[in-house]
């Protein structure tokens, strides 16, 4: 995109004479916006500055993390010009103890220096694409003579012309480094691309230095949005006009509706014959009245309980029953001059929510083009066709390990995206598919065939289980084949090498034999061989009437990954290699060995399988139990998922032991109720529990609650199940609900690749019935970090795509979403 060229010769003969004086080729920079870039200028990639004279340099000492000893990672240089057919660029770090090559190829986390150039046309493009790209160079390569065979990182930077000479400099290390642009633009007066220059810096192992030229990256988001690089304008060498930088104005997403909510409500709704409460902050008590909104009728009236401080959040809460109130309609909540958005009191408050919670696994899968059919104005190409043809990565992981690759490659096309990117994973996999299969297990009519919109609709399957199979199918494709070194064990992910860019559309190729930017198997792990035994073993029972070809090869799948890891225990997941896809480590499998057990004798009835898991410690204490665990499973924590499946799907244990199961969950249940009337907006997380993805955790223990009341027809636990959702679709300190579409003031801007929000750029909002991840105590990511990181932690969450560590969404966490809904549906509208 060309911007306007201003003629700036404001006094030009003084401006231009300046720079003739100075024998400059080009104006000064704009700090921390723009650099004027000259051309055409006469430079050799040599590592020698000499034909530099003349180009402007910056200096930067400014970023979120600044060095306190100017001679250590205080400050960076760079100059950067061009001609007709290449960018030039040179950088240069003051840095007296060079810290590289201690973290395999995780080069942003040492001392490296990174340049960015956007050469698509469309200056504040929010992702990364076609002429987008991030170049990482690291000191490791000081004194390098060829150019070209050099380890040059960074998204989109393997396909790129690019070559470079480091060099060690007085004070420290620097490169040259050319690109060529020919493809992308040809400079002429005035044209402006996309600029961004900055430096990592470790004084003694890990980074503790970030440099950052550009001021529009204030979250040090660079490296995922091109929209905050700074301007790089071609400055033709002897034009006395100087082209003025103008800030074009970005497409901007759309925005969250802003609502100071007062009294906090489920802004879905209440079912009528179930406990209603409702929260307004203040102390002493007060006076509230529910209206009719259709009438503005009062319909009930009363006064809150005595407020009492929510240690969770610092509020001072009262709270609103009118539990008593069952009428059907629209209502809202008044106290004062504060009231409620409006909600429902009805029997089906969930019905459209559990399909749409379920539709979101089919809107996230892989390898499959995604029809306006079924996926609406969420219709998109085929991602990652080419997941068909994967191999092993082989390297040094971040940890410094060594991986040697492998001779076979697979066809892992399919399964779902597992989060806000393109990774996909076998362990989280696992809990998800598990997740929506004991909910079948439980509930078979719930999603029967045609109530979903996906193609499989109408082949005689309920759309529940053809959702589960698209995940198991890749489950297991990742196992190891026969013949091959750790054959039955199964690859623990498969992702990109690097991170992609937020948001941007699955590509539906990638060259999987590029180091730097395929998609590659990563090692097997004994947890991803276990999670793949339990799902299998879990589908060998389900499909054996529907499918008895699929149930076999899932059982024989189950077994073979079974004995592999008993022959392989301790493989564990670790940082391999720790860039572009997330880690899911696992330091303990014990969990996974009692849960594959579980599953196996339930499908089987095989006595070694009833030994293994009776004498394992998890058949005496369930982890609900135990006071350190927020909650009762998780991705990384199964043992709960065996117990469960032991409890309700029927076996051949004797009754005593099922009874007994049974009762531990149960008394699971009896802590979960404790932590709900002990905290101020009746979560069933304490106050000093919000972990990441907390509101999976507040789902997951609501599953226990359900569970209970199964067991024992106490309404005390579906009362909790109850509070679960209402936190969840607002209730809570923020008067937001973290699901999308469902609500007055809800989740729109999920951290999620394709699911952007900015019309403008043709990423659509999120589907409803996407989950956010929630509070987290410990936030991990500049935006959260900036905006909320010192507010109380059930505060801490922000509805922003930068926000990984609040706002992401995932297959694990919206799965329990379609597990409560569906049961809570099945309680209170099919009764």
């Amino acid at each position: 995109m060309k911007h306007r060229i201003i003629i700036a010769c404001l006094g030009a003969l003084a401006i231009c004479s300046s720079l003739s004086a100075q024998e400059m080729l080009a104006p000064p920079s704009v700090d921390g916006e723009a650099v004027y870039i000259p051309f055409p200028v006469t430079i050799s990639l040599d590592g020698e500055l000499d034909d530099w004279a003349g180009v402007p340099s910056v200096t930067v000492e400014r970023g979120p993390m600044t060095s306190s000893d100017p001679l250590e990672n205080g400050s960076f240089t760079f100059a950067a010009a061009a001609d007709e057919e290449f960018f030039y660029v040179t950088m240069s770090m003051v840095d007296q103890n060079i810290i590289t090559g201690q973290h395999g190829d995780s080069y942003w986390n040492e001392d490296s220096l990174e340049f960015y150039l956007n050469l698509s046309g469309e200056r504040l493009r929010t992702e990364y694409g076609d002429g987008v790209f991030q170049f990482n160079i690291n000191p490791g390569h000081i004194g390098n003579t060829d150019p070209s065979e050099i380890t040059i990182t960074g998204t989109s930077s393997a396909s790129a012309e690019v070559q470079a000479i480091v060099f060690e400099t007085d004070d420290g290390w620097g490169f040259e480094a050319t690109v060529s642009i020919a493809d992308y633009v040809t400079p002429e007066h005035g044209l402006e691309i996309g600029f961004q220059a900055q430096a990592n810096g470790a004084s003694s192992a890990d980074r503790d230095v970030k440099l950052i030229w550009s001021l529009a990256d204030t979250d040090d988001t660079s490296w995922q949005n091109p929209s905050v690089f700074g301007s790089g304008i071609f400055f033709e060498v002897g034009r006395t006009d100087i082209p003025e930088v103008i800030q074009p104005v970005a497409a901007q997403p759309t925005e969250t509706p802003q609502l100071i909510v007062q009294v906090s409500v489920n802004q879905v709704g209440y079912f009528p014959d179930s406990v209603k409460f409702a929260m307004v902050t203040g102390t002493g008590t007060s006076d509230w009245s529910l209206i009719n909104v259709d009438t503005n009728e009062t319909v009930a009236e009363g006064t809150t309980s005595e407020g009492v401080l929510d240690n969770a959040s610092g509020d001072t809460v009262q709270t609103i029953d009118f539990s008593d109130f069952s009428t059907p309609g629209t209502y809202r909540l008044v106290v004062g001059d504060a009231q409620s958005v409006p909600f429902q009191i009805g029997s089906a408050l969930y019905s459209q929510l559990k399909q749409n919670a379920l539709h979101y696994f089919y809107l996230n899968r892989s390898g499959i083009p995604l029809e306006p059919e079924y996926a609406g104005e969420w219709a998109r190409e085929a991602g990652h066709i080419s997941d068909e043809d994967v191999t092993c990565w082989e390297g040094t992981d971040a940890d410094g390990q060594t991986w040697d690759g492998c001779d076979y490659r697979l066809n892992v096309r399919g399964g779902w995206y597992d989060a806000g990117d393109y990774g996909k994973y076998v362990v989280n996999g696992g809990i998800s598919v598990w997740t929506l299969l004991n909910l079948y297990e439980r509930l078979p009519d719930s999603f029967g065939d045609g109530t979903l919109s996906i193609p499989e609709s109408g082949n005689g399957v309920p759309d529940i289980l053809d959702e589960a199979r698209w995940e198991m199918e890749f489950l297991l494709a990742m196992q190891v084949p026969g013949g091959q070194p750790l054959a039955g064990m199964v690859h623990h992910k498969m992702h990109d090498r690097r991170w992609s860019g937020v948001p941007v559309m699955p590509p539906a190729e990638v060259d999987n034999d590029n180091q730097q930017n395929g998609r590659f198997l990563f090692p097997p792990s004994t947890a991803a061989t276990l999670n793949m035994a339990a799902t299998a073993a879990q589908c060998a029972r389900i499909w054996r009437e529907i499918d008895p070809e699929f149930a076999n090869r899932c059982l024989n799948a189950a077994q073979t990954a079974w004995n592999a890891a008993n022959e392989n225990p301790v493989m564990l997941a670790g940082r391999t290699p720790g860039e572009g896809g997330g880690d899911y480590g696992d330091g303990n499998v014990d969990d996974e060995f009692y849960w594959a057990a579980a599953e196996l004798f339930i499908t089987t009835g095989d006595e070694e399988y009833r030994e293994y898991l009776t004498a394992s410690r998890y058949f005496n204490v369930f982890p609900g139990t135990n006071p350190s665990n927020v909650s009762s499973m998780s991705w990384g924590g199964t043992a709960a998922l065996g117990t469960i499946s032991l409890a309700v799907v029927p076996n051949t244990l004797p009754e005593n032991d099922i009874e007994v199961l049974r009762n531990q969950i149960t008394e699971a249940a009896e802590g979960y109720l404790e932590t709900i009337g002990a905290e101020g907006y009746r979560v069933p997380i304490s106050d000093n529990r919000y972990y990441w993805g907390s509101n999976s955790d507040v789902l997951n223990n609501a599953i226990i609650l359900a569970l209970a009341y199964d067991f024992t027809s106490d309404d005390r636990f579906l009362n909790g199940v109850n509070d679960s959702m209402d936190y969840v679709l607002g209730r809570n300190a923020l008067g937001f609900s973290f699901v999308s579409g469902y609500g007055a003031v809800s989740m729109q801007h999920p951290h999620h690749r394709f699911w952007g929000n900015r019309p403008q750029s043709s990423f659509p909002p999120p589907p409803p019935g996407a989950l956010a991840g929630g509070p987290n105590a410990q936030p991990a990511d500049p935006a959260a970090i900036n905006a909320v990181g010192q507010f109380p932690p059930a505060k801490r969450y922000i509805d922003d795509i930068e926000s990984y560590s609040t706002n992401e969404v995932t297959i694990n966490w919206n799965a329990p979403l379609v597990w409560v809904s569906a049961y809570l549906d099945a309680r209170f509208n099919e009764r």
